[in-house]
């Protein structure tokens, strides 16, 4: 049969409090997602960025989601969805993480 000792439990309560901490601010640093919608108007297909709304995206033919950049033109109006940290670091051009076309 197994004694708890009460620096047993003291040594647990550390623990646990560590893991929360750690899993709260993983929490925080997780990054949200943010929407840029309105016609581009920039393409680059050399380099795979676009502009839209004065914000210069890149869409990578094999990780961005949805409509590929070399099946869109300048005017063509879209929506990207894109990491607001990549935005907040001044990553330039930010990763579009889905691109889409509307109307």
């Amino acid at each position: 049969m197994w004694a708890v000792t009460a620096q047993g439990q003291n040594a647990m309560r550390r623990f646990l409090g560590l893991v929360s901490a750690a899993t709260l601010a993983l929490g925080a640093t997780t990054a949200s997602a943010d929407n840029a919608v309105g016609p581009i108007s920039r393409i680059n297909l050399t380099n795979n960025t676009f502009v839209v709304d004065g914000q210069t995206f890149t869409a990578s033919p094999t990780n961005t989601v949805g409509v590929k950049l070399r099946d869109l033109k300048e005017g063509d109006n879209v929506r990207v969805n894109y990491s607001q940290r990549d935005a907040r670091e001044g990553g330039d051009p930010i990763n579009a993480m889905r691109l889409e076309k509307t109307e």
